[in-house]
């Protein structure tokens, strides 16, 4: 099927959902060769994903993927984005989760390590001193007694061994980035998704309506950004009661002055950790306000907050009064007193 597949898409054509879904079985189970799935993967980059393919890979991921169950009543929010925007920013939205945890939603934040940057979400939690490898139970018990667990993809998503390797040899962003916010393990109803471009946002909308998501918001800020900008707009597909509304979010309505984008550069592990304590210890400045606005979305869709602008104050206090760090502190405590 991978072979039939890489064929019509090198001509521009799409797959259907059914056939999306028999490919990404192949790839899966291990049918499908490491040139196989670089083609594959190239090709559909090259064409462009539709909803359906990318809703026919999600479903077969979720599938596959080792799930687990919150009995908490309220609702799961994640923060994971597709990376992949270039922009060399620092973790944004880890940071966010956090700061939305601090609010009173419980987060079940999904992520790994880096692939197409030099930190990603599990090399900056890890740095943080969080034990990244608890089992799915203990990830369970962490989200239901603390209200945030960090869900390592490597664990939860065992069968994506069989293109991981390809996937980071070949070094250009794939469906596989679309594909892991739209997988999260814990089945969270509420999600808050950065992604690499603006033609993204209603596609992705639609996918997760054809999950079964609650609510979501999709987002692409200026100047490509995967994450809500203070650089500038930032364009927003929300999934809400079955509908998708398109809108822009402007940081200036909310006070926020526009920012140089190179001002949120990231860099390493070492000086990603250093920008995330800071901001957790409530430390002023553009890093923090541009935590604030992503976590406020966060609390919006998890239901905290019943406007954006509610939503910042939340963030805020959320940082001011302490409860966003002791949120992390209280993920490295528990996530290590079960390792």
């Amino acid at each position: 099927m991978i072979r039939e597949a890489i064929d019509t898409l090198v001509k521009k054509e799409n797959l259907t959902r059914s056939k999306m879904i028999a490919v990404m079985e192949e790839i899966m189970n291990g049918k499908a060769t490491p040139s196989q799935i670089a083609s594959f993967l190239t090709a559909l980059r090259c064409k462009g994903e539709t909803v359906d393919e990318i809703t026919g890979a999600a479903e077969v991921m979720r599938m596959k993927a080792e799930s687990i169950k919150i009995s908490a009543k309220n609702i799961l929010v994640d923060t994971c984005g597709t990376g992949g925007d270039e922009m060399n920013t620092f973790n944004i939205s880890t940071v966010a989760a956090f700061v939305a945890a601090g609010a009173g939603i419980r987060i079940a934040k999904h992520g790994n390590r880096s692939v197409s940057s030099k930190c990603g979400s599990a090399d900056l939690m890890e740095a943080l001193g969080v034990n990244i490898n608890m089992t799915p139970l203990n990830v369970s018990k962490c989200i239901e007694k603390i209200g945030i667990g960090f869900l390592f993809a490597p664990i939860f998503h065992k069968a994506m061994k069989h293109a991981s390797l390809t996937r980071k040899e070949i070094g250009i962003r794939t469906i596989f980035n679309i594909l892991g916010p739209l997988t999260n393990p814990a089945s969270a109803r509420a999600q808050v998704i950065g992604v690499y471009d603006s033609s993204l946002t209603e596609s992705l909308a639609h996918v997760l309506k054809n999950l079964g998501t609650k609510e979501a918001m999709i987002i692409n800020g200026h100047p490509g950004m995967d994450e809500i900008s203070i650089t500038g707009p930032t364009r927003v597909s929300h999934l809400k009661d079955g509908r998708v509304k398109n809108y822009t979010i402007d940081p200036g309505e909310f006070g926020y002055s526009l920012r140089q984008r190179e001002r949120l550069g990231g860099g390493d592990v070492d000086r990603n950790r250093e920008i995330a304590v800071s901001i957790l210890e409530g430390k002023k400045g553009f890093e923090r306000e541009i935590v604030e606005i992503n976590a406020a979305a966060a609390v919006l869709v998890g239901g905290g907050a019943q406007s954006l602008r509610e939503g910042i104050m939340a963030a805020r206090n959320s940082i001011d009064q302490g409860r966003a760090k002791k949120k992390l502190d209280d993920l490295v405590v528990f996530s290590n007193s079960v390792a």
